[in-house]
């Protein structure tokens, strides 16, 4: 059953207008050029908190005169957020009509998924259908930046906390000791953010591929576009100074060439005292579903 959840709603409030502040003391050439810690083994050391903003990153803003709680006006040191007349009844009703309005950068389907995706985009997030709303894991792309990271010699531990995507914290351990990603005919299906991540180095830049992803179950966006089982996500961490970089490359055989998502930006916090935020309580709420009309389209991802 595919259900709403008000908690969810309030936690993506929250976090959009507490979480990826940016800080407007320093300007984007000054973090570059900030002296940046190696490890031991010489590569950049990306251990820290990082849910800060880096000036003249790119963001997204509202052109239209409404609003729901996205930034809808800014300045150089403050953000403007909002509900159509202040009842929250519209607020993901507009964040998706906004969304939507952003064309700039999509996933390119093949054709005979296009009335799948149509459809979705429609009215799975009126409904909804996205299978990971509500108290659910979202995925590595929906997710995006980790909010913590921890470099140890053999690994790397990503720490996501809750965002609108997913109310939910997660942790993975990116294994950088040399050993294989798993191959096709290992894959298992169980993790809905990757039964196998492995990860190089690149010069200075951490290359994090992941693969073996359930059926079903994940999307990249809110807008209806569904993950294939076989998809092969390969993420890229460029520390350069105080600027942390992430840019991901989604190879789905649904795809007619793979996709890049658009690059994220995040600066440490540097706030000794910094710490990784707990899984906040998630109450869904019943609602209409709508498993049926979705369950014609999945079969094709499988």
């Amino acid at each position: 059953m595919h259900i709403f959840s008000k908690t969810v709603l309030a936690i993506g409030i929250i976090t959009v207008l507490t979480q990826h502040v940016i800080a407007q003391d320093v300007t984007r050439e000054e973090l570059l050029n900030a002296p940046m810690l190696r490890t031991a083994q010489g590569h950049p050391d990306l251990t820290g908190v990082w849910i800060v903003g880096v000036p003249g990153a790119q963001s997204f803003a509202s052109n239209g005169p409404g609003g729901s709680f996205y930034r809808i006006a800014s300045s150089d040191n403050e953000s403007v957020y909002q509900v159509r007349d202040g009842n929250f009844y519209w607020g993901e009703i507009d964040q998706e009509m906004f969304v939507k309005s952003d064309r700039g950068n999509m996933p390119l389907y093949k054709p005979e998924y296009w009335e799948e995706v149509r459809w979705n985009e429609e009215y799975g997030y009126e409904r909804p259908v996205d299978p990971g709303f509500g108290c659910r894991e979202a995925g590595i792309v929906k997710r995006g930046f980790p909010a913590e990271i921890i470099h140890l010699p053999n690994k790397v531990v990503l720490l996501y906390g809750s965002e609108f995507v997913s109310p939910l914290t997660a942790i993975r351990q990116i294994p950088t000791d040399g050993r294989p990603l798993r191959t096709e005919d290992e894959y298992e299906g169980l993790n809905q953010m990757g039964g196998s991540s492995v990860g190089h180095w690149d010069g200075d830049t951490l290359v994090v591929e992941t693969v073996d992803f359930p059926a079903d179950l994940l999307w990249y966006s809110t807008r209806g576009w569904p993950m294939s089982p076989g998809t092969k996500i390969t993420e890229r961490y460029t520390r350069e100074g105080d600027v942390l970089r992430l840019d991901i490359t989604v190879d789905d055989p649904a795809f007619i060439e793979p996709w890049e998502v658009r690059p994220e930006e995040r600066r440490p916090d540097l706030n000794p005292g910094a710490l990784f935020p707990p899984t906040p309580v998630c109450l869904e709420l019943a609602g209409d579903s709508v498993a049926e009309a979705a369950g014609s389209f999945g079969a094709r991802f499988r």
